[in-house]
């Protein structure tokens, strides 16, 4: 008799009616806000839809996290954060093969107090926010800047700070709030904290903005705020090192990625020589090095064990060059010499031949990644060519690499009234060719700047970002690497002002590029950061990467 009534039960009339449809998770968004020390966790409800449209809480789900690195979530849909970052999260709760998701914000405040100042400075300066006031500059980073995430050595430098006074630099992110408190005038970011910053807010934007005021211990008077400066974080670290040409010491130094300090690679002894035109090949972990000039001996070295560079040929009389480009196999070495070309077989060091080309002068060979085809400089008026280093009204040229020599150029950007051309480089992916743009004869000219343009051919594109304003010599760029990104990176030399240290001469920078805006044809470049571990005192150029 039970059976037979609970069969005529309209609510048990089929399974369907017990059966989960949809699932939502309660609450549907939250944002929480963590401190070091201070960890927050809250509880997240799986509600059930099922067959005939009734709703309830639900035990008999699965919980996940999309981001592990701000929290962890129970089996009871308990989320504890940590406390040391913020950062985004989907929250997903799963019953067989259905789903609901909610949306976490974790943001993580912080603020640090330096120079032995009273921990009531925070509060003193949480009065004043948001008053306006004028009188102080940011010098440092500078806005629009793309770093990458690993970068180490970042300073934050401003202006218009009297003696005594006191200053916070505070990170402001949707995902951050980290202020700083000092007595100083700088500020050098310590790692663990930039490694706070970034893994908030990598591929994203961080805002930077200084406020100075006098501190009497319990409130700050006469406060001025600076303008907010934004710097992006790239999703990646940069990998490898780069190396560059110091005067200072007459060395090529190197810098790995993520360290603040250059360290002499070559040559161990100074002997008074330039050694800045060095080209790499990473298929055999080769470099190699000019001697001084134009029409130079070279050697080449086993660097295959970075702290101990191998000579495997020394300099020969007659085997000079002053400008060289190395196939992506390794295999050969095409370079100029007088503006003509001259091809060795790289393995053994062989002179091969000299390419019979046209009635004119080459110079600044690079060669494609995919080995098929070499960008040069081609300087065709009679009297323009001195040396590799010194001509007027080059044009850049593409030149087709039949195996064993090479076919007839073709101008990617044509010679131009009043403007001399020079210094071009393929990007890593073969998509781009950036080149310098003077008045001069190219070696040092104060108002050079710098271009890209599409290897496939197409219209020129100024960097402005990159290049900024004024005579400041933008040259010698030279790419990074193709990263697992959809950014790429070049290194330059540059007259700049570093703040920080106040150069007079030549140093590295690093610029971001975007190729989605390049297709566009926008500026595809961001503000440029000084490579930290430089000699500030010194000249440095031709700024080349390699994957050790």
């Amino acid at each position: 008799m039970f059976l037979l009534l609970l069969s005529c039960d309209p609510s048990a009339a089929g399974a369907s009616s017990q059966e989960v449809t949809a699932i939502r998770v309660d609450p549907a968004d939250v944002e929480l806000q963590a401190r070091t020390g201070e960890p927050v966790s809250t509880t997240f409800t799986a509600v059930a839809t099922y067959g005939d449209g009734h709703e309830g809480a639900i035990d008999l789900v699965s919980w996940t996290l999309s981001n592990a690195s701000i929290g962890t979530i129970s089996s009871r849909g308990v989320f504890s954060s940590v406390d040391t970052n913020g950062g985004d999260a989907t929250v997903t709760a799963t019953h067989l093969d259905v789903s609901g998701t909610a949306s976490l914000a974790l943001q993580y405040r912080e603020d640090v107090v330096e120079d032995g100042l009273d921990e009531t400075v925070v509060a003193a300066f949480a009065a004043v926010e948001g008053e306006e006031a004028e009188g102080i500059t940011l010098e440092y980073p500078l806005d629009g800047t793309t770093v990458p995430r690993n970068l180490a050595g970042l300073w934050a430098l401003w202006s218009g700070m009297e003696e005594g006074e006191v200053a916070r630099i505070r990170f402001a992110s949707p995902r951050t709030d980290l202020s700083v408190y000092t007595a100083a005038t700088s500020w050098e970011i310590p790692t663990d904290l930039w490694e706070t910053i970034t893994a908030t807010n990598s591929r994203g934007s961080v805002d930077v903005q200084v406020t100075v005021g006098d501190f009497d211990g319990s409130s700050v008077s006469n406060p001025r705020i600076s303008a907010i400066v934004n710097v992006t974080v790239n999703r990646f670290d940069a990998t490898g090192s780069l190396t560059y040409w110091s005067i200072v010491g007459e060395k090529i130094m190197r810098v790995a990625a993520g360290e603040t300090e250059a360290v002499p690679f070559y040559p161990v002894v100074d002997d008074g020589t330039c050694y800045g035109c060095h080209s790499i090949s990473e298929s055999r972990q080769w470099m190699i090095v000019t001697h001084t000039g134009g029409d130079a001996q070279y050697v080449v070295l086993d660097i295959s064990d970075p702290d101990n560079p191998l000579t495997l040929y020394q300099a020969a009389h007659d085997k000079r060059m002053g400008v060289r480009t190395i196939s992506p196999d390794g295999n050969w070495m095409l370079g100029v010499r007088q503006g003509e070309f001259q091809l060795y077989d790289l393995p053994s060091n062989t002179y091969v031949s000299t390419p019979a080309m046209e009635d004119a002068k080459f110079t600044h060979p690079c060669w494609s990644p995919a080995g098929d085809e070499i960008v040069a400089v081609r300087v065709s008026g009679p009297g323009d060519f001195v040396d590799e280093f010194s001509f007027v009204y080059g044009e850049i040229v593409k030149i087709p690499w039949e195996g064993t020599t090479l076919g007839e150029p073709e101008v990617l950007v044509a010679r131009q009234q009043g403007y001399n051309l020079y210094y071009p480089e393929f990007s890593p992916d073969g998509e781009w060719v950036v080149f310098n743009r003077s008045t001069g004869d190219s070696r040092s000219d104060p108002d050079a700047e710098l271009f890209i343009v599409p290897a496939a051919g197409g219209t020129p594109i100024r960097l402005d970002m990159a290049n900024g304003e004024g005579p400041i010599q933008n040259s010698w760029a030279r790419w990074a690497p193709l990263p697992d990104d959809d950014v790429l990176w070049f290194g330059f030399s540059s007259k700049r002002p570093y703040p920080v240290e106040n150069p007079t001469s030549s140093q590295i920078w690093v610029t971001s590029i975007d190729p989605a805006k390049a297709r566009e044809g926008q500026d595809p470049s961001s503000t440029p950061y000084w490579l930290p571990g430089q000699d500030s005192s010194s000249d440095n150029h031709v700024p080349l990467w390699w994957s050790r």
